[in-house]
């Protein structure tokens, strides 16, 4: 019999949709709700994905299925990390899909959403709030490929949770991206990037706190004996648990280079606030004895030097002249100020090509002492070495 939520489904909050196997070997394809119990009398595999956040339909859901109360209260728990709980005949297994949200400022980011898993035997359920992209991609995929749903829920479920993390790694190769793109700008000291790290850094600390736990959870059901988990799912389950760790150790990586793109845009802005503070210092040293000069002879009084001659004003002005210029080139000397002219061309910039193509060089390995007490040297390895040594001591035996 089927119960509300499957008959009232239409008119209120909740969505779902039913795959069933029809028979051996084919692949997945819609039923109607009105024959899932035939279905489940009859073993078939059964895939019911459910979209709700109403606690009463859960609770229908719940007592349709057989699920454990505390369970069902887990699905609309607040920020529920992913977790793994072994009941009698089925297993209930939180994880964490990749969505987005909008923020405050109307910016779209980075975010995770709940998905709970009820995997049986020949039944598998999935809840969440709202639409995963895996998830629809692996709905639309089982409906095509019969080998994808060819063994029990069990595989289903480790299926679903590789193709989770697999998303996971379309955001590490845009951050990948976008740190590449923010390490040029650093250099050039551009304001925008304290924003951007700072945003990048806000993401990856949202996706790391659910995927440490969740490759934890994947590890464990990949591990502990559960007469729910076969052995074909506990091998999916390794290829889940590669991709996760895959992404945790990128997403430290990332973080490292977040930190290096950090240093280099204050070490870029530092020696621009540099090179300006050792303009203005030359500006104001060639300045001041000119200042010194035109406030002296700008005093109010007689018998200035030069100031009754005709000419002074001008050996003043060229004595003024010679100082500026003499300071100015003088402060080229010592490297305060260079002259375009003066500039070298920049050296290219070497990174680990040549080392990578450079030609294998000669080695050698030191062997044993040798009777005389001498070594001899030569590019022997540590199995000969070993060999030769087995040898000897089969020999010794012999002799015995």
């Amino acid at each position: 019999m089927v119960l509300a939520i499957f008959q009232t489904c239409q008119n209120g909050p909740v969505s779902q949709r039913l795959l069933a196997r029809p028979k051996p070997g084919a692949s997945l394809s819609p039923i109607p709700f009105s024959r899932i119990d035939q279905y489940i009398n009859s073993g078939q595999l059964i895939w019911l994905d459910v979209v709700t956040e109403d606690m009463a339909e859960l609770d229908l859901l719940g007592r349709r299925f057989g699920f454990h109360p505390a369970a069902i209260e887990d699905i609309v728990d607040i920020e529920q990390l992913p977790k793994a709980d072994y009941y009698d005949d089925y297993l209930f297994v939180v994880l964490h899909a990749l969505t987005t949200e909008i923020d405050d400022d109307n910016d779209e980011g980075v975010d995770t959403l709940e998905v709970d898993c009820f995997v049986r035997n020949h039944l598998f359920v999935t809840v969440r709030a709202t639409e995963v992209p895996g998830i629809d991609w692996l709905w639309e995929s089982v409906q095509k490929y019969a080998h994808l749903s060819a063994n029990g829920a069990d595989d289903l479920f480790a299926q679903l949770s590789e193709v989770i993390g697999r998303r996971y790694l379309e955001v590490i190769d845009t951050i990948e991206a976008r740190i590449d793109d923010l390490a040029d700008a650093a250099l050039e000291a551009q304001p925008q990037v304290l924003a951007e790290v700072q945003t990048l850094r806000r993401e990856d600390a949202t996706i790391r706190k659910v995927l440490r736990p969740q490759r934890l959870v994947i590890s464990n059901l990949r591990h502990q004996d559960h007469p729910v988990i076969s052995a074909s799912a506990r091998q999916t389950l390794l290829d889940s648990y590669d991709v996760h760790n895959q992404v945790v150790e990128s997403l430290a990586s990332a973080r490292g280079l977040l930190t290096d793109t950090l240093d280099t845009y204050r070490g870029a802005a530092a020696e621009r606030h540099a090179n300006a503070a050792t303009l203005l210092t030359v500006y104001s040293a060639i300045l001041l004895p000119l200042t010194l000069i035109t406030g002296w002879y700008g005093m109010n009084v007689r018998n200035l030097p030069g100031a009754e001659s005709p000419v002074g004003w001008e050996v003043v002005t060229f004595v003024m002249i010679a100082i500026a210029v003499g300071s100015w080139f003088w402060f080229v000397r010592i490297g305060l100020v260079r002259l375009p002219a003066l500039r070298r061309r920049p050296r290219a910039v070497r990174g680990l090509a040549a080392a990578a193509k450079a030609p294998v060089r000669s080695y050698t390995m030191l062997r044993g002492t040798e009777a005389n007490g001498s070594r001899s040297s030569g590019p022997t390895s540590d199995f000969t070495d070993r060999e030769e040594s087995v040898s000897d001591s089969d020999r010794a035996n012999g002799g015995q």
